[in-house]
């Protein structure tokens, strides 16, 4: 009865240690993630680019940003069917308070803008603070709560990166999907998602590429010169 008791509690204390172990020392996916998030706070400017073909609405959105110069450039593009028009958005954001508006004649059209959030400058600080939700995967909720696999290397937009595994166990999502993390920069180059989003991250912190209007331009030089 002894000997049984001793060996019970030996394996206890063995389980028990594995545990706090296991709790302290994150897994190799949550290391991962953590240095993503990291690495993400650091970017300045980047291009990105997301599909969904999946659903009757094919989506298609783009977004250039250049956090040194405060610019925002998204433009999306929806269609639902043959029979219906393309719906498509093209807007420049500049600092925190100025939109620009592709209209139909071509021109840019200077919208009010009375809000900072979704501005070119809350954009730039979510980025800063971890916090983007449109723009990067949301590492913050994926380290709170999601389970990681790891998967194989391949090359994105000629970067190698390694394919993460994901599993969203919360009561707000159940996405599943992969990140391919860049093996040297930890930054995020592709993600999918199990209902058939597609992202795709490039050019990171290079020099601007971004086609900026003449207008635009102007409203750049005039924030500038206000600073």
């Amino acid at each position: 009865m002894g000997k049984a008791f001793w060996i019970g509690a030996i394996v206890l204390a063995a389980a028990f240690f594995w545990g706090v172990g296991y709790v302290v020392s994150p897994s190799s996916g949550d290391a991962e993630f953590q240095k993503m998030l990291d690495a993400t706070r650091q970017v300045k400017s980047f291009r990105g680019v997301y599909s969904n073909a999946a659903s009757t609405q094919h989506t298609e959105k783009l977004w250039e940003v250049d956090c040194t110069r405060g610019i925002v450039h998204k433009r999306s593009q929806s269609v639902q069917d043959a029979n219906s028009p393309d719906v498509t958005e093209d807007q420049f954001l500049v600092g925190s308070d100025q939109m620009f508006t592709h209209t139909g004649d071509g021109s840019w059209q200077k919208s009010a803008f009375k809000y900072v959030q979704g501005s070119a400058s809350w954009y730039c600080q979510n980025i800063v603070d971890g916090t983007t939700r449109e723009l990067f995967p949301d590492v913050r909720a994926m380290l709170k709560s999601a389970t990681f696999g790891e998967g194989d290397k391949k090359t994105v937009n000629g970067v190698r990166c390694r394919d993460w595994k994901f599993s969203m166990h919360s009561r707000y999502s159940g996405v599943r999907g992969t990140v391919c993390i860049g093996v040297d920069d930890h930054l995020p180059y592709e993600m999918v998602t199990d209902d058939g989003g597609h992202y795709s991250y490039s050019d990171y912190n290079h020099p601007s590429q971004i086609d900026v209007p003449e207008a635009v331009l102007q409203a750049v030089s005039s924030a500038s010169g206000s600073n």
